[in-house]
């Protein structure tokens, strides 16, 4: 039996949503490998929408790349995409960044890319992460200085260099990872896992 939190309206057919507290795979991010546990979801009754409450996505979204740039192997194409568009940059602009061409981003983004690329991609992240920390105003996340993304990255690095690391890692993000990371604590029941 379902204990239903809370309600809501469909955004598509308008009959009544419930929330209840469950498991939502976070697809939207672009990794098919995230699963928030313990949040709100919201199923329609009537059709098929499912809607998740996020709570702190850009606190979420930064600790997801923390777990990617300490990955103790190489990076997938997805883990790729998903540092290249939290930096912000668009295919042609990392193209260009990384000295290479648009068709050459799109196959690294599908297949996962060599030890030197893989790098360069965790120290572009790492440098949007360290720029964020080092703001003179409210960085999104609290507790990270740039001392610290370093030996993060260069020690995943180490690692990746020397073949140490399983390829198929899990990520687990606890509610107490959460409440550290955020300037405004969420739930403490919100847990993220990478299978």
């Amino acid at each position: 039996m379902k204990n239903v939190i809370s309600t809501n309206v469909c955004y598509e057919c308008g009959k009544q949503m419930e929330g209840t507290q469950g498991e939502y795979k976070y697809i939207e991010c672009g990794l098919t490998s995230v699963i928030l546990k313990d949040i709100l979801v919201y199923r329609c009754t009537n059709c098929t929408a499912v809607v998740p409450e996020i709570p702190a996505a850009g606190v979420l979204h930064r600790i997801i790349a923390l777990r990617i740039l300490s990955k103790k192997s190489l990076l997938t194409g997805s883990e790729v995409r998903f540092l290249r568009k939290l930096c912000g940059f668009s295919v042609n602009e990392f193209a260009e960044i990384l000295g290479s061409s648009k068709s050459v981003i799109s196959r690294w983004e599908k297949n996962g890319c060599g030890k030197m690329t893989d790098k360069l991609v965790r120290l572009l992240a790492m440098t949007k992460l360290a720029r964020e920390a080092a703001e003179q105003g409210e960085p999104i996340l609290a507790n990270v200085t740039v001392e610290y993304l370093f030996g993060l990255v260069e020690d995943a690095m180490k690692k990746v260099l020397e073949g140490k690391g399983s390829t198929n890692e899990r990520y687990e993000i606890s509610p107490a990872d959460i409440a550290q990371y955020s300037r405004t604590s969420p739930p403490l029941e919100l847990m993220v896992a990478f299978q």
